[in-house]
């Protein structure tokens, strides 16, 4: 497979949410361009509380781009906000879902997101 690159663009436009947008591949190949984005973003704007991954444009994501979503997770939470992975296509839902890491990624349980899909 050969990759498609990633575009990862952050904007604020309401007081306390970033919105980042993500688009192409999140692989091996690209690994660390989103990390990067969050980590320096985030110091240079104390104030925001939650960052909104909007997911729609992920091609694909493997092992790495997972491990990538968990780092992401962990510099939003100890910078004191919330990580929400919004427009989630069936791809990455059933990845999160089959490595279990659905609920700690979300925050939500899998009887909520099946009620969210139907």
């Amino acid at each position: 497979m050969t990759p498609t690159g990633l575009t990862c663009t952050w904007t604020t436009s309401e007081e306390g949410t970033a919105h980042v947008s993500v688009a192409g591949d999140l692989e091996f190949a690209t690994t660390g361009k989103l990390l990067r984005l969050v980590t320096d973003r985030l110091a240079g704007h104390p104030g925001i509380r939650e960052v909104r991954l909007d997911c729609g444009e992920i091609g694909f994501c493997d092992s790495s781009g997972l491990s990538e979503l968990m780092k992401v997770l962990r510099v939003v939470t100890d910078a004191g906000a919330r990580l929400h992975l919004d427009n989630r296509q069936p791809a990455l839902e059933r990845l999160l879902t089959r490595t279990g890491t659905a609920a700690y990624l979300t925050g939500e349980a899998a009887d909520s997101r099946a009620r969210r899909d139907s």
